[in-house]
């Protein structure tokens, strides 16, 4: 909920900048992380939709997941390999609440 209000209230990774929607969420797939294949399939349909995605977050619970609490999940790997495939560019990270 809290990446909603972010977006919503046009705070953290979105403040200051052009208007923001939301085109879709997607977990992390779980362990080992399916995130790839669940964004590929996500992708296809917003493209059948004729929307267009200029950039994609990682949630913060992700950013929490991965540093705090030994996630294995290799995001950096995981990164290079969405930058690659979708040509848009990903962060991680929403919000600092």
């Amino acid at each position: 909920a809290k990446c909603y209000k972010a977006v919503n209230e046009r705070a953290g990774a979105f403040a200051g900048g052009e208007e923001v929607g939301v085109a879709f969420k997607c977990g992390c797939g779980d362990c080992p992380g399916l995130t790839v294949p669940k964004l590929d399939l996500q992708m296809a349909v917003l493209d059948a939709l004729d929307v267009d995605v200029d950039a994609i977050y990682f949630g913060t619970c992700v950013q929490k997941a991965t540093g705090l609490m030994n996630c294995p999940l290799n995001v950096e790997g995981v990164t290079r390999v969405m930058e690659d495939k979708f040509g848009v560019p990903v962060h991680m990270g929403t919000h600092e609440y």
